[in-house]
């Protein structure tokens, strides 16, 4: 199945029609549009610290909507980030636990993307070998996920003195900012050279041919000796390592607390965020790096709408929810 994305008009209308049902919303609630938006998309822009904020934001959307982006190129729904952004999170903290010093690094890494690569693989056999819907499949895991992740860092990685989040990572492991006063560290480097990467390789390596003509047609993609499952796995394969990966960094390169809070705070909702990115991008790589971009100064400017307009945090999720509503609802009309 080929999944369509929305042309540019769409999308600018849906970001209008979002926009537009978030002011209503805001002005029956009793909150000022006007300086709420302001606060929001404007502010994050006003100040060098404030922008550099907002990239350290979009980083992990940008490596969650590549997954998804990953998923449409082989016609797949792939809406398993979640899940998989909580398994490298996992494997960031269980090396961490293991390990001190500047080793816990490379370890994290591996056991993060280990881990990831693994939680996919099961939506990916039940989706060759049994024809099972992704979308039930990683809905499903993702919980498990969850749960799984919330039982780790509860029991065997808490942290003694903290129990409200995870072990921490080790100092000497830590990507700290590199600019001062700012959450811009070396993550952000590497989800946008993950984005160049996916980029090279969807457009001009034989695999990436072989994705895209599998999800456009796989009946065609057959007739020219190419392997639609393989393609499928394949996609699944990559699409965790940019997901795990995007677990991994919000643990070891995310300061100030380099650890997994209890409930998953600073890893929750990631996946879902990257879906968004993902449509709003068309799927595309620099659009997903855009797209990423436009949230993160949304997550940023959240903050500074709560203390100036005294707008709930929560708005700015109502509004990229609304995006994806209208996104699909045109979608659908096709």
């Amino acid at each position: 199945m080929r999944f369509q994305t929305a042309s540019a008009v769409n999308i600018a209308a849906a970001l209008v029609m979002a926009f537009a049902v978030g002011t209503a919303l805001m002005w029956i609630s009793g909150y000022d549009p006007l300086s709420s938006y302001s606060a929001m998309l404007i502010t994050p822009l006003s100040d060098w610290v404030y922008f550099l904020s907002a990239i350290a934001f979009s980083t992990p959307i940008v490596l969650t909507g590549l997954t998804f982006s990953l998923g449409l190129r082989a016609g797949l729904f792939n809406i398993g980030a979640e899940g998989q952004v909580y398994m490298g999170a996992l494997g960031a903290v269980a090396a961490a636990y293991l390990l001190g010093g500047p080793a816990v690094l490379p370890l994290a890494f591996a056991m993060g993307l280990f881990l990831a690569v693994l939680w996919s693989s099961v939506p990916a056999v039940l989706k060759i070998w049994r024809g099972v819907n992704e979308v039930i499949s990683t809905i499903m895991m993702n919980w498990v996920a969850y749960w799984v992740t919330i039982m780790a860092v509860s029991t065997v990685f808490a942290n003694p003195l903290q129990p409200e989040e995870s072990v921490k990572v080790p100092e000497p492991a830590r990507l700290t900012p590199l600019v001062p006063g700012t959450d811009f560290t070396a993550a952000v480097p590497i989800a946008y050279a993950a984005a160049f990467l996916v980029l090279i390789f969807l457009k001009y390596s034989v695999w990436g041919y072989r994705i895209s003509v599998s999800g456009y047609n796989p009946i065609a993609a057959k007739s020219y000796g190419i392997k639609p499952e393989r393609a499928v796995l394949v996609a699944f394969a990559l699409g965790s390592v940019t997901a795990g990966l995007a677990g991994v960094l919000q643990v070891v390169a995310r300061p100030p607390s380099y650890s997994l809070a209890r409930n998953l705070a600073n890893v929750y909702g990631l996946g879902f965020d990257g879906i968004t990115a993902a449509m709003l991008g068309r799927g595309h790589p620099v659009g997903v790096v855009l797209a990423s971009i436009f949230l993160g100064i949304m997550q940023e400017g959240a903050r500074h709408m709560q203390i100036e307009a005294g707008t709930p945090y929560e708005f700015v999720k109502v509004i990229q929810g609304l995006i994806i509503l209208f996104l699909a609802l045109q979608l659908l009309r096709k």
